[in-house]
């Protein structure tokens, strides 16, 4: 904050001159101010501006007293200029305070910057625009940048006749000026904070509609604006924008306040969107469709302009006092827009993605590094870092949970009270609950301090005395597992909304005690935290999960909605990762779920699933591929039941639901949805007919081609498809899935594409997001950080998100002991300060994926054997257990095929061992300890307080940290075979010239043609016929078609 507020601003008269020659504009501020005690200096917030006159004025005196100061001072740390004046300046309301300046047009996304787009003629144009939150108005002129310090605003632009000019309000006048310029000057605000103002110059179209007129007498207007051609795709934003107005306006019972909204789609824009008064900007992505859109961007679009909208009201015209409050301006507008989306959206069932969302967070905020909602902050970099999950979703889930235990009506009833009361001013966290509890007559403040003032959550631990009462007991919940006595002392209030089997009605129950006893029927399921909207998890008794498991799968149960099951899910997965219960009690409770048609539901397991595959990824690759073969078998069925082609008397629901099923089928490897992608993806790449990938599946079949093969010529097609695309949407499923094209080369090829001037500055994290997916592509991530982080630094240090997302992506998924350690050292002597919170998260998440890995490896592979997924024993290394054959000799799979079906797959499962069997493997240490040196604890190795050990753990299993391995993965075979960038790749195929025979895994069962074309290419080269003497070209067809139909037989029996 600046310093003690001897100076009060009123009114800022501002006129701004770009120069598109240099980048810079030329800026006349007069502030009217107040100053509250007399002064020789003024000290106000400015960065990047060269100040070159300031004069102060009292407009009252006569003859124009007036004084000019004579120095300018710099602190650049904290972003401050004092002015210092030769006189002392008395106390007084009629002082103006005159500023010329100079500034920088930048391109950093934030102050006043620049952008640029081409149209579909290949034209291009120019755009100015603003992004001001939370402290860069201070970028485009001299102001007080804090929250409470509100004024009105007059703002004047010079620009080219014919560029569109916007801002918050209304244009009030346009003179003509010589050379082709205009001088645009705007209605005076209301009463605003700095970082609401904004400004728009550019070429761009628009289209409008308008609202009833039934709130305030006035219909308002409403506008879209987009680069040229693009506002037609609006028009389902527009529409949502008049509903959003007239939704609120009753919502609130206070009309919308300005005469009129516009809707920006700005090309370059590094956040999703920003509810500046009356102008509201957005991602074009996050804003436009066309007809090919998928139904979940419909939702995610509906879901951001509502909650900008909500904004207008509940953050503009109420605003925080500091930042410190922000969740509860963004907490708030995430929940009321749900609220809304829900009532204009019913089929949605929005509550369920609601519960789905917020998973990120309780997984956030499980970690020690996480922070309160109500978090004190003090300067940009400390405010920046809390634009975070924990202030938008935290917020929005314990405010859900207000409402829930006050009742929805009567939390509305409060917030308009609260409204009322504060409107065109500032409030607190404390203001809205002494607000709450006035018109609710209960203890809101007592109830909500500790959900927003204390860190993390509890966990409900459930203990059965006997077959009617348990016992439950509150503990904070870390991911780790490990929580310190001093740390369990934290309480909070818990609603615990019981339903039983017997009554399905919630009972509302408050535990703000460290334990309780309840009397409950055990012999039958019960659910706590009904319709999830209690912020903590649960952890049941195993028979009580297995009796909720039975209930879900009977479908007889309707109380227990896609919420519920959500519910239960999240939480048995949670407590898997923690250490509560086994990894294996997750991987039961998923059979349950088999039958399921609820498409969040499926999200989540889907979710789950790749959790549970990141963490394991570096594991031997017969534990990885029996794990994706459970993911297979699970959403198979579904492609199965739903097919590819949709109809269109088809819900929303069951379109999604598909492309989900195909994707995560086609991602586990099953052959027929491979093949299908492909089939697709070879007509829309031959003749640039969309026409056979439906708008859904767009995603789905990108993904599964570039998963599976590692050719140049798809991955062209991708980039080619992204650079001929106009569309936003389109732009980005492109770059997303460029991340899945797994060879060295690509992965070099998605890294330095991302960085190219093709990808715009906001998109280079979409690009390099999917990297994470492969071993290789981490590898590749981290070590493309390391070598560039200074550029990186350099050019992003002022977009904070910006480097906390790219510090996120490139080591938030490592599960090895060698790569924490190498973090550590690699920013060791890096000034951290401005990213702390994130690295700080980051070495947090990998500590809880080692000792989650390090646990339960032994219990998953048991499981996964116990069920049928894994049929071969695998040593340290990661090899198959050397006693079963290596490699399958091609005359012995010929004969096979003269046998009996069922021996046929019951040969086929010893040989091929579920596609693993003769996959080349090796090993390295991961982490520098021989295998007979003596384990060092987990704890000491991780350097924190880890509970493990090499003898023991909560799981009872006898482990020790196991060396790291290099597992390898497929690249395409070249002459030089044995060239390779690192030792974590394998050939596909191997062949040896003293006995010709072929080694087959998963990979080459997934990719039949790419492989035979290859294995082709190595019999000519070599020049070796097949067995018996059979043209190599023939064999290895008919050895591709044998491993095929066995593969696609055995499933039943597998």
């Amino acid at each position: 904050m600046t310093p003690a507020r001897l100076i009060i601003p009123i009114h800022y008269t501002l006129k701004i001159v770009p120069c598109p020659v240099d980048f810079t504009f030329l800026g006349e501020c007069s502030i009217e101010i107040c100053i509250a005690e007399p002064s020789c200096g003024i000290t106000l917030n400015a960065k990047e501006l060269n100040i070159q006159t300031a004069t102060i004025r009292d407009h009252l005196t006569p003859g124009g007293y007036s004084v000019t100061a004579t120095s300018v001072s710099y602190n650049v740390e904290e972003e401050l200029i004092t002015l210092e004046f030769p006189e002392l300046l008395y106390v007084g309301t009629s002082w103006i305070l005159d500023v010329t300046y100079i500034g920088l047009v930048n391109d950093k996304l934030n102050g006043f910057y620049r952008s640029v787009y081409t149209d579909a003629d290949n034209n291009v144009h120019q755009l100015t625009t603003t992004q001001f939150q939370s402290t860069h108005a201070r970028r485009a002129f001299p102001c007080w940048d804090e929250p409470s310090v509100k004024a009105t605003f007059t703002l004047t632009l010079v620009a080219p006749q014919g560029m569109t000019c916007l801002s918050n309000m209304s244009v009030e006048s346009i003179i003509i000026l010589e050379n082709g310029m205009q001088q645009v000057t705007f209605l005076k605000t209301p009463i605003m904070a700095t970082y609401l103002l904004a400004w728009t110059i550019g070429d761009l179209d628009y289209i409008e509609a308008y609202t009833s007129g039934e709130f305030n007498g006035e219909a308002v207007q409403c506008r879209l604006y987009a680069p040229f051609g693009l506002a037609k795709h609006g028009e389902y934003s527009l529409d949502l924008a008049v509903k959003s107005v007239e939704y609120f306006s009753r919502l609130f019972n206070i009309p919308y306040p300005l005469p009129k909204l516009d809707l920006v789609a700005v090309p370059d824009f590094s956040p999703g969107a920003m509810e500046n008064w009356g102008l509201i900007t957005f991602r074009t992505y996050a804003v436009l469709l066309d007809e090919y859109s998928t139904n979940d961007r419909k939702r995610e679009i509906a879901a951001t302009v509502i909650h900008e909208i909500s904004h207008q009201w509940f953050g503009n015209l109420v605003t925080m006092d500091w930042w410190s409050d922000l969740w509860l301006f963004e907490g708030f507008a995430t929940h009321l827009a749900y609220i809304v989306v829900d009532d204009l959206f019913p089929a949605w069932d929005v509550w369920s993605e609601f519960v789905k969302r917020i998973q990120e967070v309780l997984k956030h905020d499980a970690l020690r590094t996480s922070h309160p909602v109500e978090v004190g902050v003090a300067n940009p970099s400390e405010i920046t870092q809390i634009f975070d999950e924990v202030s938008y979703m935290k917020g929005a889930s314990v405010l859900r949970m207000l409402s829930a235990w006050l009742g929805q009506d009567e939390l509305l009833k409060g917030i308009r009270k609260f409204m009322l009361k504060y409107m065109w001013a500032n409030a607190n966290t404390e203001d809205l609950w002494a607000t709450l509890a006035e018109v609710c007559k209960v203890d809101v403040p007592g109830f909500m301090r500790k959900w927003t003032r204390q860190t993390g959550y509890p966990v409900l631990s459930i203990t059965e005395l006997d077959d009617s009462t348990i016992l439950i007991r509150q503990n904070l919940f870390l991911s780790t597992g490990d929580v310190r006595p001093e740390e369990d002392a934290l309480l909070w209030p818990v609603p615990l909304a019981i339903a039983t089997a017997d009554d399905p009605t919630p009972r509302n129950i408050t535990m703000d005690t460290k334990e309780m006893v309840l009397k409950v029927d055990t012999t039958k399921w019960y659910k706590f935290n009904m319709g999830q909207t209690g912020f903590y998890r649960v952890a049941y008794p195993a028979k009580t999960l297995e009796l909720l498991g039975q209930a879900l799968g009977s479908k007889s149960v309707t109380t227990l909605d896609a919420a519920n099951r959500i519910g239960l899910l999240t939480d048995a997965a949670a407590l898997v990762a923690s250490g509560h219960t086994p990894t294996s009690s997750f991987l039961t409770l998923l059979k349950y779920f088999e039958d399921e048609d609820d498409y969040m539901v499926w999200v989540e397991i889907s979710y789950q699933l790749q959790e549970l595959f990141s963490v394991w990824l570096e594991q031997p690759v017969p534990i990885m591929d029996a794990l994706k073969e459970v993911q297979r078998r699970l959403f198979t069925k579904i492609v199965k039941r739903l097919g590819w082609e949709g109809s269109d008397q088809e819900d929303l629901a069951s379109g999604n639901l598909r492309a989900l099923a195909i994707r995560y089928a086609g991602r586990a490897g099953d052959p027929e949805i491979v093949s299908e992608a492909r089939r697709r993806f070879r007509i829309f790449m031959n003749n640039r007919d969309m026409s056979a990938i439906p708008p859904d599946l767009r995603f789905p079949v990108f993904e599964i081609v570039l998963r599976t093969t590692t050719g140049v010529e798809e991955y062209e097609a991708v980039v080619n498809f992204y650079r001929e695309s106009y569309m936003p949407g389109d732009k980005v499923v492109a770059l997303t899935v460029l991340g899945y094209g797994h060879s060295t080369e690509l992965i070099r090829r998605t890294l330095a594409f991302a960085m190219s001037p093709e990808v715009r500055t906001q998109d280079i994290l979409t690009a390099i997001s999917t990297l994470r997916s492969s071993v290789e592509g981490r590898a590749e991530l981290w070590n493309f950080m390391r070598l560039h982080w200074d550029m990186l630094y350099e050019r992003h240090c002022d977009d904070i998100r910006f480097l906390d997302y790219f510090v996120l992506l490139s080591i938030g998924s490592f599960s090895n002991l060698e790569r924490y350690h190498e973090i550590q050292e690699f920013f060791a002597h890096k000034d951290t300060s401005s990213y702390e919170r994130i690295l700080a998260t980051c070495l947090e998440g990998i500590r809880m994926h080692i000792l989650w890995l390090e646990r339960d490896k032994a219990d998953v592979e048991q499981w996964l054997r116990a069920n049928g997924y894994l049929m071969v024993n695998v040593d340290s290394t990661g090899r198959h257990n050397q006693a079963l054959p290596t490699v399958i000799d091609a005359g012995d799979i010929v004969n096979d095929f003269q046998v009996d079906p069922q021996q046929q797959r019951a040969l086929l499962r010893e040989k091929l061992v579920l596609g693993e069997v003769g996959r080349s493997m090796s090993s390295s240490s991961g982490d520098g300890f021989s295998s007979v040196e003596t384990c060092p604890t987990l704890e000491s190795r991780l350097g924190s307080s880890a509970t493990s050990s090499c003898s023991s753990s909560p799981g009872g299993y006898q482990q020790h940290v196991q060396h790291q391995q290099h597992h390898y993965r497929h690249q395409k075979l070249n002459e030089d075979h044995h060239h390779h960038h690192s030792q974590e790749y394998s050939q596909h195929i191997l062949y040896s010239q003293q006995d010709p025979c072929i080694q087959i895994n998963t990979g080459y069962l997934e990719r039949p043609e790419e492989d035979q074309a290859q294995t082709l290419q190595l019999f000519q080269q070599q020049q070796q016929p097949g067995p018996d003497g059979t043209d190599p070209g023939e064999y290895v067809q008919q050895v591709n078609q044998m491993v095929m139909q066995l593969r696609v037989s055995s499933e039943k029996d597998v």
